[in-house]
This record gives C-alpha cells, sequence and structure tokens, in this order.
C-alpha cells in the first residue's frame, strides 16, 4: 500500500472516530483501531492510536466543559495513572486472548444487568475504574469498563459525552507518556499523527450537531449498541 494511501486512511479514520465518539460517546476507539491495524506495524498499533484520540477527547471535553462531573473525572484519572504505567510496561508481554475474552463478558454483563447491589459497596468506584479501563486500554487500545460504568450513573447525553471526554483526555495523555517512557518512538509518525488531530476536529463539531438532535431515548440506545458491539468484537478477538 503506498504512503499517500496509508496517510488518508488514518485521517479519515480519525474523522470517523471523533463523529460517533462526539455523538454516541462510543465507537471511536473501536473505528481507530480497527484502521490502524489494516495499515501499521503491529508494534505502532497502540501507542498511535492513542494520539489519534486524544484530540477529539480534548475538544470534546472543552465544548461540554459546563456539562463535566469532576466528581467522576478526578478518582477516575488517579486510577489512570497507575494503570498506564503498568499496561504500557507490559504492552507487548501479557497475552491478548485472555484478557479480551474476559473483559469482553463482563462488559457485557455490567452492560445488560444494570445496577447490581454489590457496586454501591466500593468505597471509590471511579478510582477502580479508572486504573482497569486504563490498564486494557493501554494494552489493546481500547478499555471497556468506562462506558459500561457510565450507563449506571444519573447524568445526561450531554453529561455522558463530557465527562467521559475529562476522562479519557487525561488517560490518553498517561497512555502516550508511558509509550514514550518506555522506548516508542513517534516522530515517523508525526505528520500524519497531525493531519489525523485536525480531521478529529471537524469530527468532532459535527458530531456536537447531531447529539443536540438526539433524544434521550435514542441517544442511550445507540450507547448501549455500539458498546454491546465493541465488547462482542473483543470476546471474538479473544475466541479466535
Amino acid at each position: 500500500m503506498m504512503i499517500d494511501e496509508i496517510f488518508a486512511i488514518l485521517v479519515a479514520g480519525s474523522f470517523a472516530a471523533a463523529f460517533f465518539n462526539t455523538a454516541f460517546s462510543a465507537g471511536g476507539a473501536l473505528i481507530i483501531l480497527a484502521v490502524t491495524s489494516l495499515v501499521l506495524p503491529i508494534n505502532s498499533i497502540v501507542p498511535v492510536h492513542s494520539t489519534f484520540l486524544i484530540a477529539s477527547s480534548l475538544m470534546r471535553a472543552w465544548l461540554f466543559r459546563s456539562a463535566i462531573d469532576w466528581r467522576i473525572v478526578g478518582p477516575f484519572l488517579a486510577g489512570s495513572t497507575v494503570g498506564s504505567l503498568i499496561g504500557a510496561r507490559l504492552y507487548f508481554e501479557l497475552p491478548e486472548a485472555i484478557l479480551a475474552t474476559a473483559i469482553g463478558l463482563l462488559m457485557l454483563a455490567a452492560l445488560w444487568l444494570p445496577r447490581i447491589s454489590w457496586r454501591l459497596e466500593i468505597r471509590h468506584p471511579w478510582a477502580i475504574v479508572g486504573f482497569v479501563h486504563t490498564l486494557v486500554s493501554t494494552l489493546f487500545a481500547y478499555g471497556v469498563v468506562l462506558h459500561s460504568a457510565m450507563l449506571h450513573t444519573k447524568l445526561g447525553r450531554h453529561g455522558i459525552v463530557g465527562t467521559m471526554a475529562g476522562c479519557l483526555t487525561g488517560m490518553g495523555a498517561f497512555k502516550i507518556s508511558g509509550y514514550a517512557l518506555y522506548g516508542f518512538d513517534y516522530s515517523p509518525y508525526f505528520a500524519v499523527i497531525l493531519a489525523g488531530i485536525a480531521a478529529s476536529f471537524v469530527g468532532t463539531l459535527i458530531g456536537r450537531s447531531v447529539v443536540d438532535r438526539l433524544s434521550e431515548a435514542t441517544f442511550r440506545l445507540a450507547y448501549r449498541l455500539l458498546v454491546t458491539v465493541t465488547a462482542l468484537r473483543l470476546v471474538y478477538v479473544g475466541l479466535t
């Protein structure tokens, strides 16, 4: 595949990911993962994947800043710091199949069996969510716990989009720092990363106009379906 084709595919994927993340607060990470898996070397997929998502997350956090619930974001980022350091160190060492299958099944259970009573006994659930979500995301490019956990909050669609954006922006910064700390060289990808960031800004603006046109019920349904597809893909990857 020609370098120009790779460039165009990655930039288009960044736009699509930003649009879906803003409109439905889910789906973008999976889009970018699929695109990068097609055109990048295996050892570059996850580190580069993180750079495409952080620009969109940052812009969503700014656009929805008034709706961010910092009582969730703060503890999440505390756990995320630890998860990113451990995940970056173990990036090439842990078997993907076992973790992908287990996390996918747990995600489906959390998504379709909401409000389990034991959740109330966890003193600092968002710190735990931050650690687990970031650890899995650092290892395999997409985390799954935050999306499911957000369905257990009382936040509306703007609160979900803004709060998740705040969590994911900080997590992305920690992940990128972790990969660089353990030796990944981003310099060959600077041009496509910058172009992808520009495309993600456009995708975020368009997605922002769509989210206001969705009813609460439609938003929740689309969100639930997109997360379910992500979880099923995790299980498939783990079993094949």
